[in-house]
Order: C-alpha cells, then structure tokens, then sequence
C-alpha cells in the first residue's frame, strides 16, 4: 500500500473541557499523555511517513521539551478554529503524499488495527474521502428553546469519527474552496467540506470504533482512565 500523511489536530482552546486545562496534556493511567498516546499510534505506523500537529503555544512547548521534533514529527501553530488550523498544516507544509488522513488529538484510543483497516479499504477500492461512522443507539429529539418539536428516525443517523482519509488534491481543493468563500459556515468534520464544495464526490463510510471516543467535557476524563 502507499505511504500517507496524517494531520493530527491539537489547537483546540478545551473551551468546553476547562478553560484553565488543556485536556491533551492530561496524564492517562500508563503516565502518556493523550496527545502523546495519539502521537504513537501514528508512529508504530510504518506507511504513516508524514505526522504534521496543528498546535497551540501550550502544546508545542509541552512536545518539543519530549523531543517529538527528532522523531520526525513537525508542528505548525494552529489557527482560531479547528478548520483554520487544518488549513494552515495543508498551506504551511509541502506534504508529501497523496494521501491524507486527519485525525483529532484528543482521540487517543483509535486502533491500530483500525487505522489500517481504513488505510487498506481507501486504497483497494481507489476511494476519494472514506469516513468511520457509528449509528446512534439512543432517541434523538429535536429541541428548540427547551421543547421537544419533534422525534428523528435514528436509522438515518449516524455520528462521524476520525481519522478521516482523503486524496489529498481533493482536501486541497475543498479546503482552497472554503477560504475562498465570503460567507463562513460553521464546519463540524472535515467530510463536511466535501459535501459543500464537491458535492459529486461520494462519501464513502466504514464502521468505525467504540473505543475511539472524543474528549470533550471534563467528565469525560473519567471515562477515559477507565479504558486503559
């Protein structure tokens, strides 16, 4: 299979973790931080030949103190959202595969198994973007001021994972699109772009992972120790 590139994501301000922490310097019970856990993942892969770390002043210092810069690993600082740093990893690198996967830091239970599992179904069916989903098990409701105004089928919803795996003149170009517009939308996931700005492009989705769980709340840390 070909080598890829992998964009981790790890500016984010933890706004809605703690303002006072930043939940991707949180030790974890083997003593890794979570930022370094998701670190490894890439760096047990041997087609991972890329790793570019959209980060924040905070992180940056905290990984060049590890020495992660000698292991091949580079930084750019990352911008006030999260698409503003994916774009400024994609403009201020020069990658060097065509093939791109981006991947939230604070995501630091993902496979390695499941990484190649995506890696491998990219590129034996010659995809453009591949996407892990999971399908909702609970009753979702659609709410506005507190009320109720209706219940959503949860068979036609699902929720989205990371990584996602893009060609990367497609990402390229859905992202060039985005920066280009006058009238910004909220982007919620990198597919999102492919949606708006390449809309005949097919989405493609694979079954992704329970384990690979979100950091986003403080409470969710506790669930976090209890993993590993």
């Amino acid at each position: 299979m070909k080598n890829y590139t992998v964009i981790i994501v790890a500016a984010g301000k933890s706004s809605r973790f703690n303002q006072k922490d930043n939940k991707l310097l949180y030790q974890l019970n083997n003593k890794q931080t979570i930022i370094e856990q998701t670190l490894m993942l890439f760096l047990n892969d041997p087609l991972c030949t890329e790793i570019i770390v959209g980060v924040s002043e905070e992180t940056l210092t905290f990984l060049l103190k590890k020495n992660y810069q000698a292991k091949n690993v580079q930084f750019i600082m990352g911008g006030a959202e999260r698409v503003d740093t994916i774009y400024q990893c994609l403009i201020n690198h020069k990658i060097s595969n065509d093939i791109i996967m981006i991947h939230d830091g604070v995501r630091c239970f993902t496979s390695l198994t499941f990484i190649n599992q995506l890696n491998q179904v990219f590129q034996s069916q010659n995809y453009e973007v591949l996407v892990p989903i999971l399908p909702i098990t609970e009753t979702l409701k659609k709410v506005k001021n507190n009320f109720v105004e209706k219940t959503l089928p949860r068979e036609e919803y699902f929720t989205t994972q990371t990584p996602q795996i893009f060609k990367a003149e497609l990402l390229y170009q859905v992202y060039e699109a985005y920066f280009q517009t006058k009238n910004k939308t909220i982007i919620y996931d990198d597919s999102y772009l492919v949606e708006l700005f390449s809309p005949k492009t097919k989405i493609h989705t694979i079954y992704g992972e329970k384990q690979n769980i979100k950091l986003t709340y403080a409470d969710d840390l506790k669930l976090l120790k209890l993993i590993k």
